[in-house]
């Protein structure tokens, strides 16, 4: 009262304050709230008071927010000048914000500009109600003027929107009244639009102007890395690859897994502006490629065709579901256009099927609906004028049919022989019998087989097999032909069963079906089948009866033969190889000669072709643990049983014995010496004089320089994870992807890296955090691989591969075990956590610091700081990517906490901006374990290193301590700004 009496000056105001605030307590005294109602007493404000107003705020005596506060709550419309006075003085603070304040007054800043905006658009649309009803007056014009030019100049600062958007997360009823303010305010303007002379033009563009600026507020989306200069994924290498893994490795697994996988590779590109067309022809591209490499009529070859053939229309199915709202048919249409000017390559894979392949993948996609036949004719018309001198389309018609015709056919067959297998075994042995033999000659098995994995029908063929072998295991009373019929069936089926378990593995058959655990061709399997070069160990094994084996031996000795109509053929199989042991120690002995053992070997090939392959795995088993002198006696007798002494006159009998002799070589290869004339060399991919990291290094040169894997090069990177585990592998291949410092040499390895961590994702994923990132972070001698272009493709490849194995997680139905995966030490430490309920008393010891999970003090509400009443996030404590996460953020917490700046602290910024590229469905899964004071120890460590928009989607604004962290982290970020 005594400054507005005298007059001061503002200068002198302030003066007089600071010195009675610097000599008395503040506590409990609003200045804003004193000054604003000694302004507004009377009908038209108080100008000196109000300047004294803005001298203090201006200042920073008080705060923004305080006053902010005040203001939104004037609401007396009939003192139009006063209201106008409030607008100027509004305006002026937003422009000239100050973000020098603690957290809580960060959050409170964001509250109060809510407040003030919606308070100036309630202004706003009292006005324009005012005028709909005819009050019209110069000073609500006036006001509905000035406050739309106040709300513009608030919103033209980034900080002010980024604010407001965490005000959205805190207050959302007042922010739903503020959405509710604005539709009311675009309803009236439109209403008034229609009116002539109701508002003027420049005041009604002007609202307008403010409401487009409004609507924009809600897009606070991340900024496209088009013209970002990291790492990018080659869609051509990363789809190629996956397409091989999934075509040769996994041709039994469901169709979806391999859908999600290439649905996150699908979202990671569009953001480099890829569309689905394209997606499509590097999906097609790779499947002819795969098809030209293969050895013609290997399994292999088989295992392309019915995939390109039978999988991909089921596949693009599958993918045109998450393509909700595009035109599928036009994009397919597309696709082809963009395949057919690959023409040397469908040249070149037309000559390999001897047909017309894009003919035949047109008519699946016709099949699947994708397609109609007026595009399948405009694409085929497209192709004769594109089409290359290699072959030409008469000459495709001519000799013997292609595999890809032949594997369509089998599409039809495969169900016809699981309808068959369906019937009553009882009534229909001979029929059953028949159609198992033409199953067998020749070729007929491996094209059937490639068919059913392609059509997901595999599993239901392999059970439907068993369930016929558990039904001819022993006779039902009945006599003559009737029960070597069922012997011959026990025979046939435990045969093809064999080649089931070699190519696809025996999860194939008990994976989600209890029934198959307790046959009996399941349980020998477990106890004796050697699986990928892993033999089973026959110490301490036992008959469990006696007898019988004897019995079996004097039969072999004599060449006896067995009844059929009283033979339990599971039991001669169960007691052959104890037989047969008895027959190898009487000949290591001397008590026996070699013609003797011959005979016993013969007799043994004689009576059924499954008992040589039951004798092989227990051979095969015993050289896995014997020396090299007792060795080659049991050697010779494997030599004996693949060999096919005397031809029958039935060609069903000489077709079971290939099919015998095939099954044993398979199974003996991994345990034949290196030089034995019996051993496959062509699928001898790491030779035994060469150490496997010589191997894998020159087969990742290879592959490198060649932009793609092709199939000998799979099958190597394979067997070396086979042999040396995924720790090991993933150190090297990573090490060898950072050797090149070439941005586009980067680009091309990140992504067939990425894409080969497929064949082992999760553990892989886990050896890349726990073991191999860990490594590079702490060792001064591999300091240069954090540098850049390096450090951020490393970044980049962590980012995805989580990314990859978290979607990979979250989709399956049930865990997929990767056949002869060796298991890493990440296995044995999740086990023995599983198994001891108190910590172990020995640790293992590692290099690199780490934080272990077993800790009897550690929780994950360490983690982060939470406000009270705030829960801790809902973790899955025996999750090892959930453990391997936590590690790897608390070692990157104590980098950023270091004292000095290295490349490691540019490795954590790239990290983070990689896994904001990612888009909101993959980043908030890697960023929930980010510590609370990570965030801002970075911004101390590298100002400005995030931008308003980053720190939105970093800080989790669902729960307080988020929205106080970004708040701050905001206000940091501008303050940073204006002090520079």
């Amino acid at each position: 009262m005594r400054a507005w009496t005298e007059r001061w000056s503002e200068v002198q105001w302030g003066v007089h304050l600071k010195r009675i605030l610097a000599t008395n307590s503040n506590d409990g005294v609003d200045l804003a709230e004193i000054l604003l109602q000694q302004a507004l007493v009377g009908s038209s404000p108080n100008s000196l008071v109000l300047s004294y107003l803005k001298h203090i705020v201006l200042s920073q005596v008080i705060p923004h927010s305080t006053v902010f506060k005040h203001i939104s709550t004037y609401d007396d419309i009939s003192k139009p000048y006063c209201i106008i006075a409030l607008i100027d003085i509004a305006e002026t603070f937003s422009t000239k914000l100050s973000f020098s304040y603690g957290t809580d007054s960060s959050l409170q800043m964001c509250k109060s500009l809510l407040m003030l905006v919606h308070w100036l658009l309630n202004n706003i649309l009292k006005c324009l109600q005012k005028i709909q009803d005819g009050k019209s007056t110069p000073e609500y014009v006036s006001i509905t003027d000035r406050a739309s030019s106040a709300v513009l100049k608030t919103l033209e600062k980034q900080t002010v929107c980024t604010l407001l958007q965490i005000a959205r997360a805190e207050v959302t009823d007042n922010y739903r009244d503020f959405e509710q303010a604005e539709v009311n305010v675009r309803g009236t303007l439109s209403q008034l639009s229609q009116s002539q002379n109701a508002l003027p033009t420049t005041t009604k563009d002007k609202v307008s102007e403010m409401l487009g600026s409004l609507s924009r507020l809600q897009d606070m989306n991340l900024p496209s890395d088009n013209d970002d200069d990291g790492p990018k994924l080659q869609l051509c290498s990363t789809i190629n690859t996956l397409v091989s893994l999934e075509a040769v490795l996994n041709s039994t697994n469901e169709l979806q897994p391999f859908v999600d996988q290439t649905m996150v590779i699908a979202r990671l590109l569009f953001f480099q502006k890829l569309s689905w067309p394209q997606l499509y022809v590097e999906i097609f591209r790779a499947c002819f490629m795969g098809i030209i490499d293969a050895p013609a009529n290997s399994p292999e070859d088989l295992k392309w065709t019915s995939f390109t053939f039978l999988k991909i229309p089921q596949i693009l199915q599958r993918l045109q579901q998450n393509a909700a709202g595009r035109d599928v048919m036009a994009d397919l249409e597309q696709s082809f256009e963009l395949l057919i000017n690959s023409t040397n390559l469908l040249d070149l894979a037309d000559q390999k099927k001897k047909c017309d392949s894009i003919e035949q993948l047109l008519q699946g996609c016709i099949k699947a609906d994708l397609l109609k036949d007026v595009h399948s004719q405009r694409i085929m018309q497209r192709r004769e004028k594109e089409r290359g001198r290699l072959l030409d389309k008469a000459e495709s018609s001519q000799g013997v049919p292609c595999s890809s015709i032949v594997i369509l056919r089998a599409e039809v067959t495969v169900s016809s022989i699981l309808k068959t297998l369906d019937t009553d075994f009882q009534k229909n042995q001979e029929p059953l019998f028949s159609l198992l033999c033409k199953m067998m000659s020749g070729k007929s098995f491996e094209i059937i087989l490639a068919a059913a994995a392609s059509m997901g029908e595999l599993q239901n063929l392999a059970i439907k097999l068993i369930k016929l072998n558990e039904f001819a295991r022993h006779s039902a009373g009945e006599a003559g032909k009737a029960s070597q019929t069922r012997a011959r069936l026990f025979d046939i089926t435990f045969l093809m069963l064999c080649p089931i378990l070699q190519q696809y593995g025996l999860e194939t058959i008990t994976n989600g079906h209890k029934e198959t655990v307790d046959s009996f061709f399941v349980q020998w399997a477990q106890r004796w089948f050697p699986e990928d070069g892993k033999y089973k160990n026959i110490e301490n094994c036992n008959p469990s009866d006696s007898n019988k084996v004897e019995s079996l031996i004097n039969l072999f000795l004599s060449s006896g033969e067995l009844k059929t109509s009283l033979t339990r053929w599971h039991e001669v199989c169960l007691n052959t190889p104890f037989a047969i042991q008895e027959i190898l120690f009487a000949w290591e002995h001397g008590a026996i000669g070699p013609e003797q053992v011959k005979t016993v070997l013969e007799n043994v090939k004689n009576w059924m072709c499954c008992l040589p392959v039951v004798v092989s795995c227990w051979l095969c088993c015993y050289i896995n643990t014997a020396d090299q002198e007792r060795r080659e006696k049991p050697l010779l007798m494997l030599e004996q049983l693949m060999t096919i002494s005397n031809k029958s006159d039935s060609s069903a009998q000489n077709d079971r014995c290939q099919f015998m002799k095939t099954v044993i070589e398979h199974l003996s290869q991994d345990i034949l010496p290196a030089n034995h004339h019996l051993r496959n060399i062509s699928k001898q991919y790491i030779p035994a004089n060469e150490p496997p990291a010589i191997i894998l290094e020159e087969t990742l040169k290879l592959v490198f320089s060649k932009g793609w894997v092709d199939l000998k090069s799979l099958h190597t990177l394979e067997q070396v994870l086979n042999l040396c585990g995924s720790d090991r592998f993933c150190d090297q291949v990573v090490h060898h992807m950072l050797e090149s410092n070439k941005v586009d040499d980067l680009c091309m390895a990140v992504s067939l890296v990425f894409a080969l961590f497929h064949m082992d994702l999760e553990h892989l994923t886990l050896s890349l955090l726990v073991n191999t990132l860990p490594r590079i972070l702490y060792s001064a001698d591999n300091s240069h691989l954090m540098i850049d272009p390096r450090g951020y493709t490393l970044a980049k490849l962590v980012v995805l591969c989580i990314t990859a194995a978290q979607v990979s997680k979250v989709g399956q139905k049930e865990p997929y075990v990767r056949r002869g995966r060796k298991r890493s030490r990440i296995d044995v430490d999740v086990e023995e956590m599983d198994e001891c309920e108190v910590r172990p008393s020995k640790m293992r010891k590692i290099n690199e610091p780490q934080l272990t999970l077993l800790s009897e003090d550690f929780t994950f509400d360490d983690m982060t700081v939470k406000e009270d009443g705030e829960h801790s996030p809902a973790f899955d404590t025996k999750e090892p990517l959930n453990k391997a996460m936590v590690n790897l953020f608390c070692l990157l917490n104590a980098i950023i906490h270091d004292k000095r700046v290295t490349a490691r602290t540019g490795f954590i910024r790239s990290f983070i901006d990689e896994a904001l590229k990612c888009g909101p469905q993959y980043y908030r899964f890697i960023l929930q374990f980010m510590p609370s004071n990570m965030l801002p120890q970075l911004m101390k460590t590298m100002p400005g290193i995030f931008t308003n928009q980053q720190i939105l989607h970093i800080c989790d604004l669902s729960t307080l301590s988020g929205r106080k962290l970004a708040a701050k982290a905001v206000c940091h970020n501008s303050y940073l700004k204006v002090t520079s």
